[in-house]
């Protein structure tokens, strides 16, 4: 029953690409911060597990709480919440780029926080 409906929100809009680099086919999950991610997404979150604690949505099993969580969140939410406040000039990583880009741009996002919190970002200069 949670496995169909956890699937189920694969189908909403944002929720079949990986909220971390649009990689189609988000396959996996952060429960503890309710956005789907890709494969190679999920070993990143795997690195910041104070933060977030991932899943397959095909193989693992997930109680009620957790699919309602995700149900409640995605990664439409999940975009407003973390990355309100991403710079206009700021480079987001694509499922293309390197692992070491992509980890830098999800451990800003979510453990540093820098997109929610302005106070948090690393001064740049043009010069």
């Amino acid at each position: 029953r949670n496995k169909r409906a956890l699937q189920a929100l694969l189908f909403r809009p944002g929720n079949d690409v990986c909220v971390d680099c649009g990689a189609p086919d988000a396959d996996w999950a952060s429960y503890t911060l309710g956005v789907f991610i890709c494969f190679n997404c999920s070993g990143l979150h795997r690195n910041i597990p104070h933060i977030s604690k991932v899943k397959s949505v095909r193989l693992d099993c997930w109680d009620d709480l957790q699919v309602e969580f995700m149900a409640c969140t995605g990664n439409k939410n999940g975009k407003a919440k973390y990355e309100s406040k991403v710079p206009p000039f700021y480079y987001r990583p694509t499922y293309s780029d390197c692992a070491v880009l992509r980890e830098q741009w999800v451990r800003a996002k979510y453990e540093a926080k820098e997109f929610v919190y302005i106070e948090k970002q690393e001064p740049y200069s043009s010069e």
